[in-house]
């Protein structure tokens, strides 16, 4: 409950300008249906649209904690104002003239209490509140500090108001403001395009700064309306994890994808709420036929979700600047998707990060990865580099042999090398060779033993079918005994997952 309590207030104790009964005292920059009161001065203000929030509408007198108070949930456009009122004014007098605004406004008046008699101190949850930009206007909670909420039912919804008055020092007195109006969720802020045609095309949003240098949206999902790169990260294939559910013991439940991944951060206004940003890619990704895999809000998502995902430390950073290590209460969100359409397979996680303060920004993370198998045709071989090779150090990488996932057949794209292979047994015909499978650390040693062997094996079969002497070659699977080098990333192991030709 006290934590419920905290994010009702994140958005409700700050404030705007108030209506004197004797003299009222309007400004540009006031909110329009409600005035400044006479002779204050507005420090700071701040708006956010379509946030879900806590509103307290009634509290016990006495009561310690958060006991007392009933919170009903309210979504809509939040406007907050402080205001600093000299003169000798008193929170009494001050609190008098806002109960009148109430009547003026035609709206009931839901509480009206003094410090302890609040059920609990209001301003003890404002230090952590959305709010903490007001810290100049009402930086202290007396005895006398006053605090006020009232409703008004219109034909568009409920309108809430809420003050909090208390002295500042002698002579001084801290007025915040927050009005809550009901408002519809602004959508189309994200497209998607379900053509899995990839094109490095760049947008043409508008943004409060420039992209990082670079940088462009994903040919498939926009950024959100207003937002700006600030992170920027490609590859051209590795292995990518899609969750399907929060962790449990720190294990992420997840599909893990091969192919080309972009990851892209963006930071958004505050403007915005996490559940607007969520609600809009939530709905451009269904309305092209992804199949949403998962989804989470605030608490659901559990605790540190992304950063069980990966436990690479060369991860850490991944999907900044989205905190990975997130509370179980902060307010973040999360979607992944799959899209299959003409032969291709896209997979994306959408990560929401919202603003702490009026001094933060959202932020957002976009990770997608494009299905595809790794492209091994960059490093060739010829006779002229395996005979080097084999001079040199007595055994050879024979890159360009593929495989299938986690089998022994040789694909297609191994003709080439194969080919090449037996040219060079062909100009050395008195030469013989162990064909040493290798894997990775990935699995139990006695299989990745047998997937070894079982590789040098294949690899012998497709080179007598060439017309090479069987005699001359012999299969041996070591499998993760003999890395290259660290099984440290997925990089790494790539490397690792080899056959060599060793001179006997």
């Amino acid at each position: 409950m006290f934590s419920m309590i905290l994010r009702a207030i994140i958005f409700f104790i700050s404030s705007l300008a108030v209506l004197s009964a004797q003299d009222a005292y309007a400004s540009a920059e006031d909110h329009p249906g409600v005035s400044r009161y006479k002779g204050a001065t507005l420090r700071n203000t701040g708006v956010i649209h379509y946030q879900k929030v806590l509103v307290p509408v009634n509290v016990v007198p006495g009561t310690e904690g958060t006991e007392g108070t009933e919170l009903i949930e309210v979504i809509g456009k939040i406007t907050a104002h402080g205001y600093k009122l000299e003169g000798n004014k008193s929170t009494f007098e001050v609190g008098l003239n806002y109960k009148q605004v109430v009547e003026k406004l035609g709206a009931v008046l839901l509480v009206d209490c003094v410090n302890k008699l609040c059920g609990y101190e209001p301003l003890r949850f404002y230090w952590r509140s959305w709010a903490h930009y007001n810290s100049l206007v009402v930086d202290d909670n007396d005895e006398n500090t006053r605090f006020l909420v009232a409703k008004r039912t219109t034909d568009k919804g409920d309108f809430y108001y809420q003050w909090v008055i208390t002295n500042v020092y002698d002579g001084i007195i801290g007025i915040e403001q927050t009005i809550i109006e009901p408002e519809e969720l602004l959508l189309n802020q994200v497209s998607v395009n379900n053509s899995t045609s990839i094109q490095a095309v760049q947008t043409t949003l508008k943004a409060e700064r420039e992209d990082i240098e670079g940088s462009h949206d994903h040919p498939v999902i926009s950024r959100y309306k207003g937002a700006y790169i600030t992170d920027y990260r490609q590859r051209e294939f590795e292995n990518v994890h899609i969750p399907t559910g929060i962790a449990v013991n720190e294990v992420v439940p997840a599909i893990t994808v091969e192919g080309k991944s972009t990851t892209i951060g963006y930071n958004l206004s505050n403007s915005q709420s996490t559940l607007q940003i969520y609600q809009n890619y939530l709905t451009a990704l269904k309305a092209a036929n992804f199949d949403i895999l998962f989804s989470c809000s605030l608490v659901t998502c559990g605790h540190a979700l992304l950063d069980d995902l990966y436990t690479s430390k060369t991860e850490q950073y991944r999907f900044n600047p989205v905190e990975t290590n997130n509370d179980a209460d902060s307010d973040f969100r999360l979607i992944s998707a799959k899209l299959t359409a003409s032969n291709k397979t896209i997979l994306l996680i959408i990560a929401i990060e919202g603003a702490l303060t009026s001094n933060d920004i959202n932020k957002i993370s976009v990770d997608i990865v494009e299905k595809s198998e790794m492209n091994t045709t960059k490093v060739i071989i010829d006779p002229q580099y395996l005979n080097d090779e084999i001079m040199l150090k007595g055994r050879v990488v024979l890159h360009g042999l593929n495989f299938a996932f986690n089998k022994s057949q040789l694909l297609p794209s191994s003709a080439e090398s194969l080919r090449a292979i037996t040219k060079y047994l062909a100009l050395h015909p008195k030469q013989h060779f162990y064909v040493v499978g290798h894997t990775d650390n990935v699995g139990s040693y006695e299989i990745n033993t047998q997937l070894s062997n079982a590789r040098a094996q294949s690899v012998i079969e497709e080179l007598i079918a060439l017309k090479v002497d069987k005699s001359r070659l012999t299969p041996i699977g070591i499998g993760p005994v003999s890395p290259k080098v660290a099984n440290s990333n997925d990089a790494n192991k790539a490397e690792n997952r080899r056959v060599e030709l060793v001179l006997q």
